[in-house]
């Protein structure tokens, strides 16, 4: 009897140890995070509730190994269900390189690849789901395709250069692989877009020319610009921290934009 009550105990305490590690801790942590207690409207309207994830480097089937795969995305699908519990965001903008591999694997494994993606980071119902494209899912610049690009923006709906307006908040979603500006079809493409939604924001605060053949903003606000690579700055040195590791230098056209 004693023997019995002894495993019992142990294994009620080891099930409570993994419901508290696996489960309940996401919850703790991420409650120490909370939304504006009192947001201010703009222009009449309530503030718009979004999440930014970047850089989920899903690990793909040439150097993943499955133990580590199964533990990172593991702990990635509770973080990000727990924030989806507590928070409800009303978009998630992931901002690039959503695959690790996504520039090397063939058309099954990146249809693979995309259902994790979407099995692991799920959003509730009003909550919508933005993928920006990274160099991790079409190769750098010097190495992507024309048809790496088409993959991704099948499967996302999105490669270029692309606005979202939600109550009146205008995000302009950039393809930083396309940013070289050296010619080429794909920055070609993705710059007469921007000069698009350029014309728009301006027509927009009514400094633009020929504005009747532009689409119009619903309310206008100045854009937040979203993409992978980060703009030009030599390096992180200003937002260094206590725990930070050794600062380097920035390569433009490499770590970040020229």
């Amino acid at each position: 009897m004693k023997l019995r009550n002894l495993l019992f105990r142990l294994l009620a305490g080891a099930l409570c140890l993994v419901l508290f590690n696996e489960f309940f801790v996401y919850y703790l942590v991420l409650l120490e995070c909370q939304w504006p207690t009192k947001p201010h409207p703009v222009n009449g309207q309530e503030p718009v509730k979004v999440m930014l994830l970047a850089d989920t480097h899903l690990l793909g089937p040439i150097h993943g190994h499955w133990f580590d795969k199964l533990r990172r995305e593991w702990q990635m699908h509770r973080t990000f269900q727990s924030a989806m519990t507590l928070f409800r965001p009303e978009a998630v903008f992931v901002l690039g390189d959503i695959f690790d591999e996504g520039n090397w694997v063939n058309q099954k494994e990146f249809d693979a690849y995309v259902d994790r993606f979407r099995k692991l980071f799920h959003t509730p119902e009003g909550t919508q789901l933005y993928s920006i494209v990274g160099n991790h899912d079409i190769g750098f610049h010097y190495a992507t395709h024309p048809y790496l690009t088409h993959r991704f923006g099948k499967a996302f709906n999105n490669t270029g250069v692309t606005m979202t307006s939600i109550r009146g908040v205008n995000f302009v979603a950039i393809n930083s692989v396309a940013m070289e500006g050296d010619g080429c079809q794909l920055c070609e493409t993705a710059e007469k877009e921007l000069r698009g939604i350029s014309a728009i924001f301006k027509c927009g605060r009514g400094v633009g020319h020929g504005c009747k053949s532009v689409p119009k903003l619903e309310e206008y606000s100045r854009p937040i610009v979203l993409q992978h690579y980060p703009m030009y700055r030599e390096s992180d040195r200003a937002c260094q921290e206590y725990d930070a590791p050794q600062i380097e230098l920035y390569r433009e056209r490499w770590e970040v934009i020229s």
